[in-house]
């Protein structure tokens, strides 16, 4: 059909002009970014590089530096078998949402799991962690907690932020402190901290409740101690 005399909406439809080198240039650019970004996107997440058996392993790995510690475990005794039921319980709590794994072997994470709320929100757990022949850690850093968000809003916020922790980009515009209102990562901030030799979230804050939660601990250690003997 000529493109001389189509009429639309009562009007004619002009002639197309030939397009000149400068327009070819133009849309030859956008169409390799298009590609380059899109590629890129899919280098980002290789999370469909792993198979179930694989995610559920590498959360199992994780789980009892990234999950929720019982309030009657501490940090050195959180891995006895006393507390397995437990993280078995934060294992099915926790989904691998965004994985990233560089040439040298470490792998950047971000897990997600529904935090209290009137509504279904969500709160992101980002980091990396590295493991020698035998599936020891060797290096674990977990470099951010996200505000607790509804799930649409927080794939906006997880995307932005784990491609630019990936890329070794500066996270601190994003802190709480910095944001101007903006509810993007909640720890660290100029309180909260992560404390690398011992792989835990450290506070200034001062707790009221430390002296009763040390008492619990105490208490579960002791029935630890006394299954172990039997």
């Amino acid at each position: 059909m000529s493109l001389r005399s189509i009429a639309v909406s009562g009007r004619p439809f002009k002639r197309l002009r030939p397009m000149n080198k400068f327009s070819n240039l133009f849309f030859l650019v956008i169409i390799v970014l298009a590609g380059l970004s899109s590629c890129q996107q899919k280098n980002i997440n290789q999370i469909e590089t792993l198979s179930l058996e694989e995610k559920t392993a590498f959360r199992k790995q994780l789980i009892r530096f990234i999950g929720r510690k019982p309030e009657d475990a501490s940090n050195e005794n959180k891995f006895e078998s006393y507390f397995d039921a437990h993280y078995e319980n934060q294992e099915r709590e926790h989904d691998l949402e965004f994985y990233h794994k560089t040439k040298d072997g470490k792998e950047y994470f971000l897990f997600t799991r529904i935090a209290p709320s009137n509504v279904i929100k969500k709160v992101g757990i980002a980091g990396y962690a590295q493991f020698d022949e035998k599936g020891n850690i060797t290096d674990l850093e977990e470099v951010f907690r996200t505000w607790k968000q509804v799930p649409e809003k927080l794939q906006e916020v997880n995307a932005l932020l784990f491609s630019k922790m990936i890329n070794g980009e500066d996270l601190s515009p994003y802190y709480t402190e910095n944001s101007n209102g903006v509810e993007f990562i909640e720890f660290p901030n100029k309180e909260v901290w992560y404390d690398k030799p011992t792989r835990t979230w450290k506070t200034s804050r001062f707790d009221p409740l430390e002296e009763f939660q040390q008492e619990k601990i105490k208490r579960t250690q002791e029935l630890i101690n006394t299954q172990q003997s039997k």
